[in-house]
C-alpha cells in the first residue's frame, strides 16, 4: 500500500504538466538600412509635351479662348446670342438711323459731342433689334475732333461689342463739367471725347475706333480696333448707314475686330 501511495504522488508522463513545450521560434536576422540615394529624381511626364503653335493657330485659339471668357466674366451679353445673330441678321441695305424715341438721326438735330444707341439691321422686330451683336453707337464728334462740320465726316458708328471680351462699351462726351479728356500715346494729341468699356479698361480712339490704353490697346491687329459702319447724309439730312461688308479689311467683324489703314 505505502508503494502504490507514492507512485500516486509523482506525476506520469500523461499528466498535462509533462506535456512538451512548443519551440520558440527564431529571432529574424537583422536586415541592413537601403542606402539613401542623393541622385535628383528625373519626373517624368505622364503626357508629352505640347509642340509650338503656329501663329495662325494662335489667332484662332486666341478668339475662342475670348469666346469662352465670355460664360464667367462677361455678364453684359447672353453667350447664345453670338450663334443666334446670324440665323436672324436681317437684310443689310441702306438704311437710316432709327432712334430710340421712333424719330431718325439728323444732321440739323443731332449735336456736336452726343451720341445714341441704335440696331443695324434693324429688322422691325424688337426683340431681334434689342441683339447686342447688331447693336451700333452713333457719336457726332466734339467741335474740337470735327463735329461741327454738316455731312457725314461729323459722325461715327461703331459697333458696342468691346474686341476684348465683349462687354459692351460707353460713349463719354467731351464737353461739359466731367467731360472726357485723354492723351493720345501715339500723337500725343488731346482727344475730346472718350470710348470706354467699363469691364477691363479698354479705351479706343473716338476718330477711329483704336484702341489706345486697356487689354484691348495690346492686342495685335485687327483685333484691337472696333468694327464701324460706313454713313452719309441724304438730301434731307437724315442719317444713312449705307451697306457693310464685314470682313476685317472693310467694316470688320463683329467682336473681333477690323484693319485700318497704317
Amino acid at each position: 500500500m505505502s508503494e502504490v501511495k507514492k507512485l500516486e504522488g509523482k506525476p506520469t508522463a500523461s499528466s498535462p504538466t509533462q506535456a512538451a513545450s512548443p519551440p520558440k521560434p527564431a529571432a529574424p536576422a537583422p536586415v541592413a538600412p537601403r542606402p539613401v540615394s542623393t541622385a535628383p529624381k528625373v519626373v517624368v511626364p505622364s503626357k508629352p509635351l505640347p509642340k509650338p503653335v503656329p501663329q495662325g493657330r494662335r489667332n484662332f485659339f486666341k478668339f475662342m479662348a475670348a469666346v469662352g471668357g465670355i460664360l464667367s466674366v462677361t455678364p453684359f451679353i447672353p453667350f447664345g446670342s453670338f450663334f443666334t445673330a446670324g440665323a436672324a441678321i436681317g437684310k443689310e441695305e441702306e438704311q437710316r438711323i432709327l432712334l430710340s424715341d421712333g424719330s431718325f438721326a439728323n444732321v440739323k438735330t443731332f449735336l456736336p459731342d452726343s451720341f445714341a444707341i441704335f440696331p443695324y439691321p434693324r429688322t422691325g422686330n424688337p426683340r431681334d433689334d434689342a441683339e447686342p451683336f447688331r447693336r451700333f453707337q452713333l457719336i457726332r464728334l466734339a467741335p474740337e475732333e470735327g463735329g461741327d462740320k454738316n455731312d457725314a465726316s461729323a459722325f461715327r458708328a461703331y459697333s458696342m461689342v468691346c474686341v476684348h471680351l465683349w462687354c459692351l462699351w460707353s460713349y463719354k462726351p467731351g464737353t461739359g463739367p466731367q467731360g472726357r479728356k485723354v492723351e493720345d500715346p501715339f500723337t500725343k494729341k488731346t482727344i475730346v471725347g472718350n470710348i470706354e468699356c467699363p469691364c477691363h479698361g479698354s479705351n479706343y480712339r473716338v476718330t477711329d475706333g483704336v484702341a489706345i490704353y486697356g487689354p484691348a490697346s495690346l492686342q495685335t491687329p485687327p483685333n484691337n480696333v472696333l468694327p464701324m459702319l460706313d454713313l452719309s447724309v441724304d438730301s434731307e439730312g437724315f442719317i444713312v448707314v449705307r451697306p457693310p461688308t464685314f470682313t476685317v479689311d472693310r467694316n470688320g467683324i463683329i467682336g473681333y475686330g477690323r484693319k485700318v489703314k497704317a
